[in-house]
Order: C-alpha cells, then structure tokens, then sequence
C-alpha cells in the first residue's frame, strides 16, 4: 500500500472546512490537519511537513499569499505541492501565486466529490516535474 498523502489545510471558513473533510475523508489515503489562517499554517507546515499544502488567500491574520511566499522564499521550500484555493478570481492575484511557484488554483465553490483527484492530479505532475529536474 502506498504511503498516504499528507495534507495540510489553512482555510478559516468552517463550512469550507467541512467540505475539506468530506473531500479527503479516505483515511486509507489522506492524512489531513486543518488551521484558520497563515500562522497556524507555517507553524504546522515547519512541523508536520506536508506533502500538499491548499492554502485559502482570503484568510485574518496573515493572508494566503503572505503564506505562499513565506513557504516558497523564506523557507525556501519548492518540493512540497502548494495548491491555491479561493473565489477570488484577479487574473493578477493568480499570476502572482504563479509567480511564487503554486501547482495549482482551485475556484470556489468546488465540488468536494471530485476535488481530492484533483489534488492528486497536481500533486502528481509536481512530483514528475521535480523528477525532471
């Protein structure tokens, strides 16, 4: 049996949350722990390590772009699989995230049914790419 992913979640909506749950409830795959904003998020980030981190950029304290650079440039961190999740939908906010080195961007609101493949998908590629280089 493969190892199970670990995921990491800074979202600070609870319904959100839920649908997080939901999404990533096989346990025979997923590994999941849950913060409510940025801080939360790298303290759990430098101690958990991660395999996937899905980072909401609308978030108090410290937002999910403050979050994303600090992993990507401070922690210089460029293995672990960030993935974006929001409504916002800025082509600047998303070009920016790109910028910094995200694998992905999920809109909401998402389907919580197809979005751990989807998780997975990017996890994969990012996997590959690294491979690559």
């Amino acid at each position: 049996m493969a190892e199970k992913l670990k995921i990491l979640i800074a979202e600070d909506e609870e319904v959100t949350r839920h649908l997080f749950q939901i999404a990533f409830r096989d346990e025979e795959r997923f590994e999941s722990r849950q913060v409510t904003n940025g801080e939360e998020a790298l303290v759990a980030f430098k101690s958990w390590q991660p395999d996937i981190v899905l980072i909401d950029i609308m978030m108090p304290q410290m937002n999910g772009f403050e979050t994303l650079q600090t992993i990507r440039q401070t922690l210089n961190d460029t293995t672990t699989t960030v993935i974006m999740v929001s409504a916002v939908t800025d082509k600047q906010d998303i070009v920016a995230c790109a910028k910094l080195g995200i694998q992905g961007y999920v809109l909401k609101p998402f389907q919580a049914k197809t979005l751990a493949e989807t998780v997975v998908g990017y996890h994969r590629q990012h996997k590959k790419v690294k491979k690559l280089s």
